[in-house]
């Protein structure tokens, strides 16, 4: 499993995300926060990073990992 997690999240009504204590926000929307944070992880050049998005009940999900085939450069759609 990575050590190189960029996770979003919302907090107190806007998106953010964080990395290793680093907090990037605010963000009006899921989907900046997500650009963002996948935007930040590709330039890391880490090849064990990945961005997780965590809802609001607490259930996370990977929506980018670093050298995966076939993954869009978008962000994943809101389950919701």
């Amino acid at each position: 499993m990575t050590q190189n997690h960029y996770i979003v999240c919302e907090r107190d009504g806007a998106w953010q995300h964080t990395n290793r204590g680093s907090i990037s926000a605010p963000f009006k929307t899921r989907e900046a926060a997500i650009e963002s944070a996948i935007d930040e992880a590709r330039e890391s050049g880490q090849f064990d990073a990945e961005v997780i998005v965590q809802d609001p009940e607490t259930q996370s999900r990977t929506v980018w990992r670093h050298g995966e085939a076939g993954q869009a450069s978008s962000p994943a759609p809101d389950p919701q």
